[in-house]
């Protein structure tokens, strides 16, 4: 029996320094551990946590003005209504004995056409009477020198000729008579003659006229 109890002490004892072995490891591993996290820990110290996000908010710009609203047009006055009045009655005619048809209407008039004025003609004939005119007025005033020495002959003259008047005379082709001559210049300048046809009213002419010198007279 004692060496039971001294087996059983023994065993009691071996086991009881084997824990006691293992608790202290433990303790070392514990405390390894411990060390271990803390030197990581002053190695890799904890990141700072990140800045706040800003939120850019973007501001629209400001909406156009809106246009301004186009003018009212009035809206037209709508006429007021008249009153209808009584149409007076329409008279009907009375007929009268022998009362005279009403005629047809005349047809138009048609204006017939002008005849062309054939103004050589006109001047022809206006130029034969300013002749016999200034034939007449040298005739009537024979210089007398002339007569007394039996001259006879034809004087051309060339003169200007406006609305009656005469100015500018020339003579253009002698007689061979001097007296003829200055006669023939004096009747044409002293000459009353005809006014113009209505066709040459205004308009200056240069006519060139012969005036003859006989003694049996025009």
């Amino acid at each position: 029996m004692d060496n039971k109890h001294v087996f059983s002490e023994g065993l009691f004892n071996a086991r009881t320094g084997v824990s006691f072995i293992l608790a202290i490891i433990v303790e070392v591993l514990l405390a390894l551990t411990v060390a271990g996290l803390i030197i990581w820990h002053e190695l890799h110290p904890t990141p700072p946590p990140p800045p706040p996000k800003v939120a850019v908010v973007t501001i629209p710009p400001n909406p156009p003005p809106p246009p301004p609203p186009p003018p009212k047009t009035p809206l037209p006055k709508m006429p007021t209504p008249q009153p209808l009045s009584e149409v007076p009655a329409i008279p009907v005619p009375v007929p009268v004995p022998n009362a005279i048809p009403p005629q047809p209407p005349q047809p138009p008039i048609i204006p017939r056409p002008q005849p062309k004025v054939d103004m050589a003609a006109i001047r022809a004939s206006f130029l034969s009477e300013l002749e016999q005119c200034l034939q007449n007025r040298a005739i009537q005033h024979y210089p007398r020198e002339a007569l007394l020495a039996s001259q006879t002959g034809t004087v051309k003259v060339s003169f200007k000729y406006h609305d009656g008047k005469i100015s500018d005379a020339n003579i253009v082709r002698s007689s061979n008579a001097r007296s003829l001559d200055r006669a023939a210049l004096e009747a044409v300048l002293q000459a009353s003659c005809p006014p113009p046809p209505a066709e040459f009213a205004g308009q200056t002419f240069i006519f060139t006229v012969p005036i003859e010198y006989t003694l049996g007279g025009s």
